[in-house]
């Protein structure tokens, strides 16, 4: 089983990263719950802080966990809210990632759920009727995933999906169904669950602007990919050294007979650069737009090759 989510984790490409985190992040929280509750031990961080993971939008309690603006989007505490969340993300997420690619899946989530939960946090420090007595956290994907959720709905607005008892309908619409849900849903008593769904909206908002402002030359999640592109650049890469074990296995070596051929004329050397140099370029092109995963066996191969020279 390890080494089936070892390949699921190496092989998988981002929107199985993303789930695996967010199951992993549910583990650990839970896990450490039940020890508590098992040993009696008491913790600095309570089981309701999701031990500094969840976010707040008290200012004061937020300044001593500020990783918690990124750490709660990944984190879940009850199973249901999981599992709904996560098969929302593998539902939406392979549709988005196939239009848009890794990178792009990547960054439209993580700005979602900052746009969301700044949004929340804004609102419930501002407006009267959110107001609350006591400490409140955040917790969960859904503000991320509504944003990837109305971003490929936008990019999609009319393809057609299989609903129960209701046949077929435009992703659109469902994904207005969502939204609607959300904004009626502020109706409710509590103003921790009000909160939750201005949130969701403020996801949802950001994955719609992304997609129409992208259609008119601006990249809205662009300072976000540099970032990420810079830390993925830092991170010393094993694949050459995997590549090289991969196919070092020992073979009875065999004499190789010398040919010769007559050396390239310039023009034959010059041709034959230029069709390196354009293939290099519309790789990176197509890894630009689409990310690494997107590239086929073929083109990874080139890019290492080229690598190596």
């Amino acid at each position: 089983m390890w080494e089936d989510l070892k390949k699921s984790w190496t092989s998988g490409g981002m929107l199985y990263r993303l789930i695996w985190v967010n199951v992993g992040v549910f583990v650990f929280i839970n896990s450490t719950i039940v020890f508590t509750k098992l040993t009696g031990i008491q913790l600095s961080e309570n089981t309701s802080g999701g031990f500094s993971l969840f976010a707040t939008a008290h200012l004061p309690t937020l300044l001593y966990r500020p990783w918690s603006i990124l750490t709660h989007m990944f984190a879940h505490k009850e199973i249901f809210h999981l599992l709904f969340n996560m098969m929302l993300l593998w539902w939406m997420g392979r549709m988005y990632a196939a239009e848009a690619g890794s990178r792009r899946l990547l960054s439209t989530y993580i700005m979602g759920g900052l746009v969301g939960f700044t949004i929340y946090a804004v609102s419930v420090n501002v407006l009267p009727g959110l107001r609350m007595e006591k400490v409140s956290f955040a917790y969960g994907a859904s503000a991320a995933i509504m944003s990837i959720f109305t971003a490929t709905a936008t990019l999609n607005p009319t393809k057609k999906i299989p609903f129960f008892l209701f046949g077929s309908i435009d992703l659109k619409y469902i994904a207005m169904g969502y939204v609607l849900f959300d904004y009626f849903g502020i109706l409710g008593d509590s103003s921790v669950e009000t909160g939750g769904r201005i949130a969701h909206l403020g996801g949802a908002a950001f994955g719609y602007f992304l997609i129409v402002y992208s259609r008119k030359g601006m990249n809205l999640v662009r300072w976000l990919e540099v970032v990420i592109d810079m830390i993925m650049s830092s991170i010393p890469s094993s694949s050459s050294s995997s590549f090289r074990k991969k196919f070092s296995f020992s073979k009875p070596t065999k004499k190789k007979i010398k040919t010769t051929r007559p050396p390239k004329s310039d023009d034959e050397f010059n041709t034959e650069r230029k069709e390196r140099e354009d293939q290099l370029d519309a790789i990176l092109e197509k890894i630009s737009r689409h990310g690494y995963d997107h590239l086929t066996k073929e083109e990874k191969q080139f890019l290492f090759n080229q690598s190596k020279k």
